[in-house]
């Protein structure tokens, strides 16, 4: 398939961006980086041009440029010593990722987008500002926000994929309950958001590219592709509800001992609940694709890249002995 030779320089600055605002120094030089990832992920999103992605784009754009304001105004408060300026920054940095109760624009949003675009709002544009909230969670007057922040999290993210059956709500509504984990793990230490956000996105890609790739949008179109495809998507869905023996265990299974260790058990509790729940959705989708699928369907299991997926999803069996090494 041809790419347009444009499409490289738009990731090449949304990357740029992203280094930007990590090396930054000051909340303006932040400010100006957010401006610039979000205008350049925007072409992107017109990549299709339909109603639908000229839609999505408009929300989005409305979206971050109202949270871009609240990041500006809050820095200037900021300056001023204001007592409630870094949970309005808080707030602004969680709307950008689309963490609940910011979330009304995420579902409404994805409908409207290619699942390769999708891979870019759940993975890349999340970096930025989660990077900027580890750096604001330091400070132990924004904790009580962040606790309401990842209950709601949890709850929002679990219960809203029970209600959808479109795969990529599903997903959308499958990030917002990983935020939850994501800041609880903030709370803990650096190591511990990093490591778990670095497992979810290699999950994460193993399942959204290969809905790219089979251009899977609902539970009912699953049911008509081939055994390969099924095979790793439900390999990769458990991995993403945090099912053992797969990656997306060892991460959620880390972070759980340290809530028990530190006696947040109301946090511990909450995030278990909401994982049993995802699960449930998951399952959902894995077992419409395994028991439900139709008697026509191509039954060849293609190797090497299908392969390689499965494998790192298996790789839980192995990476708990890296984690209890390092810690």
């Amino acid at each position: 398939m041809l790419v347009h030779p444009s499409l490289f320089l738009f990731y090449f600055s949304l990357l740029l961006s992203i280094f930007l605002i990590i090396s930054a120094n000051s909340w303006f030089v932040v400010w100006m980086g957010l401006e610039m990832n979000l205008i350049f992920f925007i072409p992107l999103m017109l990549k299709k041009n339909n109603k639908y992605s000229n839609e999505s784009s408009i929300k989005y754009f409305l979206t971050q440029a109202f949270a871009s304001v609240l990041i500006i105004n809050s820095a200037l408060l900021l300056s001023k010593s204001v007592v409630v300026s870094e949970n309005i920054l808080l707030a602004a940095l969680l709307l950008k990722t689309g963490s609940a109760p910011f979330h009304q624009w995420l579902p409404s949003l994805v409908e409207g987008l290619s699942w390769s675009c999708l891979m870019v709002l759940f993975i890349l544009q999340k970096i930025s500002p989660l990077l900027l909230i580890s750096f604001l969670l330091k400070d132990g007057s924004t904790w009580s926000m962040s606790y309401m922040v990842i209950t709601a999290c949890a709850v929002v993210g679990s219960i809203g994929g029970l209600m959808s059956a479109s795969l990529r709500k599903i997903m959308a509504y499958s990030s917002i309950a990983h935020m939850s984990w994501v800041l609880t793990s903030m709370v803990l230490s650096n190591f511990s958001w990093m490591s778990y956000y670095l497992v979810y996105c290699m999950v994460l890609v193993c399942g959204l590219d290969v809905f790219n790739k089979s251009s899977v949008f609902s539970i009912n179109q699953l049911m008509l592709s081939s055994m390969s495809i099924r095979v790793v998507l439900g390999v990769s869905l458990l991995s993403l509800g945090g099912l053992p023996p797969f990656t997306g265990f060892v991460p959620k299974f880390m972070i759980s001992v340290s809530l028990l260790q530190n006696e947040l058990y109301f946090l511990f509790f909450v995030l278990l609940g909401s994982t049993f729940l995802s699960l449930f959705f998951y399952m959902r989708i894995v077992l419409v694709g395994v028991m439900l699928s139709s008697k026509n369907m191509s039954f060849s299991l293609k190797v090497g890249l299908k392969e390689a997926k499965i494998s790192l999803n298996v790789m839980g069996l192995v990476m708990p002995s890296f984690f209890f090494l390092v810690l």
